[in-house]
């Protein structure tokens, strides 16, 4: 059983991460500070040196806990469409991802603003973004074995990932040039249409193959 103290500096820590989440997903890593943290907590940017020694390992906890949840919600989203027929399977895995980005945009904007950096293997944390690429391609070959071969199934994946990712972690650039507020719901919607557009055709043309 935690006692007092460790159950504040578990609070006082989470604290820090929820201020943490909110810079990192605004600005790239290099150009967010311990004081902008801080600031965004509204606590002395101190608080924040007894907990972790520096902003590297600030952002690596921040990527390591984001990255975490959103594989372990995409083995599940899997799960639930393995035996679905192609549009409603996808139908359905498009929807438990825009609702995972509803509850925790964060984690787009901050995969992002940092996996395209032109020096990315200096954001610490990095591999938590790359793992969690290959991870999920890993998954998607267990969960629908046969269905592509790895040439394929790497072309199809790394596209769908790429583009979701951009509609959903650059939602406010790329809903500004359709003239839609990027929270709203017919921005969604359109990023599910055009991801069911891009992506069905495909994705029928190979499960008939299969068949």
């Amino acid at each position: 059983m935690k006692n007092k103290h460790d159950s504040r500096a578990a609070d006082t820590r989470e604290m820090i991460l929820h201020a943490a989440r909110a810079i990192f997903s605004q600005h790239p890593y290099r150009s967010a500070s311990i004081r902008g943290i801080a600031t965004r907590g509204g606590f002395y940017h101190g608080l924040i040196r007894y907990h972790f020694p520096s902003k590297a390992a600030i952002f690596d906890a921040v990527a390591q806990e984001a990255c975490a949840k959103l594989k372990e919600a995409n083995r599940a989203w899997l799960a639930e469409v393995t035996a679905l027929a192609p549009r409603e399977g996808l139908s359905l895995y498009l929807d438990r991802f825009i609702g995972h980005y509803r509850s925790h945009p964060e984690t787009f904007r901050i995969i992002t603003q940092n996996f395209s950096q032109e020096d990315a293997q200096g954001v610490p944390g990095y591999e938590n973004l790359t793992d969690l690429l290959s991870e999920t391609r890993a998954d998607f070959e267990k969960n629908l074995p046969g269905l592509f071969d790895k040439d394929l199934a790497t072309m199809f994946l790394e596209s769908f990932n790429a583009l979701i990712l951009h509609y959903l972690g650059s939602a406010s650039s790329e809903a500004r040039l359709l003239k839609l507020d990027p929270e709203s719901p017919r921005y969604l919607q359109w990023v599910k249409d055009t991801m069911m557009f891009l992506f069905l055709p495909v994705l029928e043309r190979f499960v008939a193959a299969e068949m």
